[in-house]
Parts: C-alpha cells; structure tokens; sequence
C-alpha cells in the first residue's frame, strides 16, 4: 500500500508526503502537547505541511490525533508481544516491568503515555478515543495474562490469584508508573516498584 499523497500547494505545484511520516511527526506533537494544547499552527510545524494538504489528509485535528493514536498503540502492542515472548515467563515479565520502569523515569517519564494521556484528558466524552483505549488496555491485560498462565505451568509463578487478576494487577503497575512519570522520578525509584510487583507474583 502506497502511503505517499500528492496534494497541489500552489497551480502546477504539487506537494508530496508520506502519511506514515505525518502521522509519526504529528504523535510527536501530541505527545509533548497533550491534545488540547495542540494547535494547528504546531502539527503544521511539526509535520512540515502545509495547511491545506494536513487538512485533506486527515480532515481535523481530531483526526489526526485518532491516526496517531492507532500508530502508538499498534507499536506498542507489538512491542510488547515480542517482549513476553522472550525467555521464560518470568524472565519476560521481570524485563517488562523493567522496560516501563526506564520508560517512566527522568526525561523519557516526563514525555508520557500517549494513551494514558488520552484517557485522562479525552474520557469519557469521546466515544472513538475511550475504544481506542479500552482496546488498548485490553490487549496489554490479555497479552500479560497468557504470559502470566504459563508461569503458572511451569511453576515460576504463583497460582495465588487467577492469571487475569495478576495480569489486572500488572496493567496498574504499568500504568500507574506511566502517570507518575511525568514527575520525572529517578530510575531506581520506578525499579523498586518494578521488584515490588515481581514479588507479588511469588
């Protein structure tokens, strides 16, 4: 599929863009900004367009923010799907809790998460974020609770609670470290409660 779109900027003159690359550029913009906070003049400065070709591409802000929005979480998903496929269970979720750990502390914390930012800011109102989100989370829980329920196979997890409750569990974790990073703490605080949460697990 050709993401490339020529849209003319002036008579005889038209202006070719990969979408891909506008909606990378545009989720920069979102995720230093917040929603609300960004403006048409800053995704046209952050994509490089020019107005008429960012409106015919994605028709509003909202929009643009719903591509962008489908691209971080598709990236994320398939990230963490490679990440807990990795070694034994427990080595994958100890390396996960790890990953989000770095990824909420200091200046990487202070950027956030797209759709933990999403959910604060847009929900409930808007129905087309909050199933976004809920997918979201929704596929990270079910993803964390395979994982958790072969652990439970093998033995290296605890059977003291369901796979889907230690996998509920995880997804507050998680999330909860995304939220309290944009205080921007220091790495060895969000590691203690990555350790914190692996001792749960048994």
């Amino acid at each position: 599929m050709n993401s490339k779109n020529v849209y003319p900027t002036s008579p005889g003159r038209p202006r070719e863009f990969d979408i891909d690359d506008a909606v990378r550029d545009a989720l920069a913009v979102f995720q230093a900004r917040g929603y609300h906070a960004a403006s048409l003049v800053d995704l046209i400065e952050g994509t490089g367009l020019v107005r008429g070709s960012l409106y015919k591409a994605f028709t509003d802000k909202h929009a643009i923010f719903l591509a962008a929005l489908d691209r971080y979480t598709s990236e994320g998903l398939n990230r963490l799907r490679g990440d807990l496929n990795k070694g034994s269970a427990r080595e994958a979720i100890q390396a996960t809790l790890r990953y989000y750990a770095r990824l909420s502390s200091a200046l990487e914390g202070q950027r956030g998460c797209v759709v933990t930012a999403a959910a604060t800011e847009l929900l409930p109102g808007d129905e087309e974020v909050r199933q976004r989100v809920a997918r979201m989370f929704e596929s990270m829980r079910a993803l964390l609770a395979d994982t958790i329920r072969r652990g439970q196979a093998t033995g290296e997890i605890s059977n003291a609670h369901s796979p889907d409750a230690f996998a509920r569990f995880l997804l507050c974790t998680i999330e909860g470290m995304r939220v309290l990073g944009k205080l921007g703490p220091n790495a060895k605080e969000m590691t203690e409660v990555a350790a914190i949460a692996m001792r749960m697990l048994g």
